[in-house]
């Protein structure tokens, strides 16, 4: 036991992670000494039995055939069936600490495999070079967008917005409407509309402090709008607040990304760490919403008629999502979603679909306790891609630039705790292709195509503070 803590404690200062994310650690530490050390061994190496961390599976790579097996047993293996000793929750719990196990055992060398050499890194189709394009001092930047003069939108988290241009940070607009920076909760994505040249809109999402019924401060995500003109936000309008109710302690779950199209705005709220009010429709939490640019309901949402029901909500069952991207070719809206301990998910949004959190999930809790030993239930969409463990995934953007070719309109997905960019070449809802193309270089917080056809990030130092850097991602010469 004591060389398992040690190489998840290594692991943990390596990748920087926060307490709640101690992969490996935990009750399911427990419940895996007491049914399987004996023959799989302290760090899962095999021994009477098989080596677990190996990834060469006989019966089967699919958690679910990781269930079937430890439910079923294979008798002339001597592998003893547990349906009975153990609750479907703990047979969960317990697929997903082989997968975390499995991350540990592979960290240092997948590390090393995508370091770059002479500095050009390379990838499946593209080899390419990474430039710093800002340092940024300071509080966490979380979102990045481009004005269609090329000026880079950048929100800080803790309520100031930037213009970047040429390499240079501008002075913070002034004005702003006030930030409430609490837990997860700022200035967490700073959009400008499609028509910005016409309009001058940018909109806004970010937490709010309210007295709510209890007296007490209570917080929630709140979108606005408004424009910029000589470095003052002006014309500031309310698109959506939720009613004072709603507005909880937790410092967790808020969300949020934009999405336009066709005249509509989608938005995403986390559930706020209230995991059930993300499957009840008459709460804002856990919900992809969709209202008109200008914040009106649209009278073909899916709950409109629905008594109780939220008027705005387009999906619902979605934990947390910090991803939200239109596909260019098919319209489709598509979000990364935080799972718990394991179980963060990619999900194609579709109007009135249940996610399944927290019914179904293939994540448990962070103290490696159970949260449900269902990953699919009837009405309950499955995820097109997941990830156990976890990789704390956040910005996505499906890229739309002509530098690099062969990933044309290919989804992004930015990783905190893994410190990954990915890509998925999709294809309906089914992945073609996936790879890591970026790892190591500091927490993806988002991710955009430029104006210039290059790969946009900024990358978080870690999780607590700056400083942040804006890089690109650029074809290499060799």
């Amino acid at each position: 036991m004591q060389r398992i803590c040690l190489v998840v404690s290594l692991f943990l200062l390596a990748c920087n992670l926060p307490a709640q994310s101690r992969i490996g650690t935990g009750a399911v530490v427990d419940l895996y000494e007491q049914h399987c050390l004996a023959c799989h061994g302290q760090s899962l190496e095999g021994g009477l039995g098989s080596n677990l961390v190996d990834d060469e599976w006989i019966h089967g790579d699919s958690d679910a055939d990781m269930a079937r097996v430890i439910r079923e047993g294979v008798l002339d293996k001597g592998m003893v069936p547990y349906e009975g000793v153990l609750s479907d929750e703990e047979i969960q719990s317990l697929v997903i600490y082989i997968r975390e196990m499995r991350q540990i055992a592979l960290a240092e060398t997948a590390t090393q495999a995508r370091e770059p050499v002479e500095g050009v890194f390379t990838s499946e189709h593209h080899s390419f070079t990474l430039e710093e394009v800002l340092k940024l001092e300071g509080d966490i930047f979380w979102s990045i967008s481009f004005l269609p003069d090329g000026g880079m939108l950048l929100a800080k988290f803790g309520g100031e917005l930037f213009v970047a241009r040429d390499g240079q940070l501008g002075e913070p607009i002034k004005d702003l409407p006030e930030v409430d920076r609490y837990g997860q909760g700022g200035l967490l994505e700073a959009q400008a509309h499609p028509d910005y040249e016409e309009n001058g809109w940018i909109y806004l999402g970010y937490s709010e402090r309210s007295k709510a019924a209890s007296g007490q401060n209570a917080y929630m995500t709140v979108i606005a709008r408004g424009r910029i003109k000589d470095g003052q936000w002006i014309d500031h309008e309310d698109i959506f607040r939720a009613p004072d109710k709603f507005y909880g302690r937790s410092g967790v779950h808020f969300g949020t990304r934009f999405v336009f199209q066709d005249g509509y705005l989608y938005f995403s709220i986390g559930d706020r760490g209230v995991m059930q009010e993300a499957q009840d429709l008459g709460f804002p939490n856990g919900k992809i919403h969709r209202i008109h640019e200008d914040g009106r309901i649209p009278s073909d949402n899916p709950f409109l008629e629905e008594e109780g029901a939220i008027p705005s909500i387009w999906s619902y069952g979605n934990r947390n999502a910090q991803g939200l991207d239109l596909h260019p070719i098919t319209g489709e809206i598509w979000s990364t979603e935080h799972g718990p301990r394991g179980g963060d998910e990619l999900n194609r949004i579709e109007r009135g679909v249940n996610y399944g959190w927290p019914a179904i999930s293939y994540g448990i809790n962070y103290n490696g306790k159970p949260i449900t030993g269902r990953t699919a239930a009837p009405g309950m969409a499955q995820p097109v891609h997941y990830w156990t463990p976890s990789i704390a995934v956040c910005g996505i953007d499906f890229y739309e630039g002509d530098a690099f070719p062969k990933w044309k309109n290919d989804l992004f997905v930015g990783g905190l705790r893994s410190e990954q960019l990915e890509r998925f070449k999709l294809d309906g809802d089914k992945v073609e292709e996936h790879e890591i193309v970026l790892q190591g270089q500091g927490r993806v917080r988002d991710v955009a195509t430029g104006p210039d056809g290059a790969l946009y990030l900024i990358l978080n130092e870690n999780r607590n503070g700056g400083p942040s850097r804006v890089v690109r991602l650029v074809p290499s010469n060799n």
